[in-house]
């Protein structure tokens, strides 16, 4: 998966000031409920990572840390 990707799947979260591992969580458990399956750890990561760059904001140390 690929920012461009993420982007154009609509995966992208609204606006926050900051994005934290309960994010994260959300996006995964988000995907229970999608056909195309559910998302990993390191995947929902990627995309709240995604979201913070999209809207030029941050996210915390924790899904950083998160292996990409």
């Amino acid at each position: 998966m690929v920012y461009s990707q993420v982007v154009r799947q609509g995966l992208i979260l609204p606006h926050k000031r900051k994005y934290t591992m309960a994010d994260v969580d959300s996006v995964r458990v988000g995907s229970l409920f999608h056909q195309a399956g559910t998302y990993s750890r390191k995947e929902a990561a990627f995309i709240v990572k995604c979201s913070a760059i999209f809207h030029g904001t941050d996210y915390s140390k924790a899904v950083g840390a998160v292996a990409a």
